[in-house]
């Protein structure tokens, strides 16, 4: 009975890692025999063994830390989510940050304001305002004296979902403001005080900028303008020993802004707004429960995302902090076994163009 019940209590990954320890554990009690009495094997698992190791030091040496001390980091869309909890860590951590949100006096920014080590400094900053972007950069300098800047985080950002038949252009307009072009406008301002410190860009683009959703058009296609930039961007700023990072979350909406409990009322109504507005032929094609099959396809994938931010904050943590950090960083989210975007991603390239749009439809498609 105890068996049984411990059985039961196990999660699905303990069950799938001791079924894996056992199958390794029997194919070396088969091939032992074998290994040791053909010479040639032993040497290829012991050259894979080394290589194995060698790899793990090499890893191991790049994770080396900086000093964060007289470091200073700006990190845009701090008002909630990933941005205000990105503030809270690097802060944590000993750098010096700004906190740029686009309402400073909302809830998240009156929490950062609680922090009361000085190195957390919370400023408003719309970053499709040009006077806005001024003001922040004349802080921002201020902070960094000659040091220059450290790192700048992209991370503001909107969305607007619903098909493209639904869609106005000024919806898609708005999207691309704020995210690829905001991005582009405040990354250009501040590249002169990144070069000063031979710094780093860190631009959030989410697993929406490498694969194309039905009813998010907008949004993707923001992102993946946002992937074109930063390989742009990587390549020009070689030269100068600045870093240009790509971070993708996966499923982690539901946590953000985008599709919490008020991004989804936020959503509710504008699909509302979108159907009144639809003509007639256009209902008539789609029908008229069309757009409350994908708000009900919007709340499960909300219901279907990581709790938690924390995976996402430590791989910023790790691109601003370490010695040697990665161009990119795909962050699996979910609470599930597997994150399904992230999955489908690394599985592009091998699959025909048909079963991946089965898959995709499969997933996020709605009736």
């Amino acid at each position: 009975m105890d068996v049984i019940k411990n059985w039961k209590s196990m999660s699905t990954i303990q069950f799938c890692s001791m079924q894996l320890f056992e199958l390794v554990y029997l194919l070396t009690l088969a091939f032992l025999p074998f290994v040791v009495a053909i010479r040639e094997i032993t040497y290829v698992i012991f050259a894979v063994l080394v290589f194995i190791v060698g790899i793990a030091v090499f890893k191991r040496c790049r994770a080396h830390t900086l000093n964060p001390l007289e470091k200073v980091v700006l990190i845009t869309g701090c008002d909630t989510g990933l941005g205000n909890a990105c503030a809270r860590r690097l802060e944590s951590k000993g750098f010096t940050v700004v906190a740029a949100c686009y309402d400073d006096q909302s809830e998240g920014a009156s929490k950062l304001r609680e922090i009361t080590s000085g190195r957390l400094h919370v400023l408003k900053l719309d970053i499709t305002d040009v006077n806005s972007i001024k003001n922040c950069f004349i802080k921002v300098k201020s902070l960094c004296d000659k040091r220059g800047l450290w790192a700048l985080i992209n991370n503001a950002g909107t969305a607007s979902f619903g098909d493209i038949e639904f869609s106005t252009i000024e919806s898609f307009r708005k999207v691309l403001d704020v995210n690829l072009f905001g991005t582009v406008q405040i990354t250009q301002a501040f590249l002169p005080l990144i070069r000063a410190a031979k710094g780093r860009v860190l631009t959030l683009t989410g697993s929406s900028g490498l694969l194309a959703l039905p009813g998010q058009s907008a949004l993707c296609m923001s992102k993946f303008g946002l992937e074109a930039f930063n390989d742009s961007l990587r390549q020009e700023m070689i030269p100068f020993g600045v870093n240009v990072i790509t971070i993708r979350p996966g499923n982690f909406a539901g946590s953000t802004g985008l599709l919490n409990k008020s991004g989804l009322d936020k959503v509710k109504l504008s699909f509302e707004e979108m159907k009144n507005k639809a003509n007639n032929e256009i209902k008539e094609i789609y029908g008229n429960n069309y757009m409350d099959s994908h708000y009900k396809q919007l709340c499960e994938l909300a219901k279907s995302t990581a709790k938690s931010l924390s995976n996402v904050v430590t791989a910023v943590e790790h691109a601003v902090g370490s010695q040697s950090p990665r161009s990119r960083y795909l962050v699996d989210g979910g609470n599930q076994l597997l994150d399904l975007g992230n999955t489908l991603i690394r599985l592009s390239p091998c699959l025909p163009y048909a079963l991946h749009d089965l898959l995709v439809r499969k997933f996020y498609g709605y009736k």
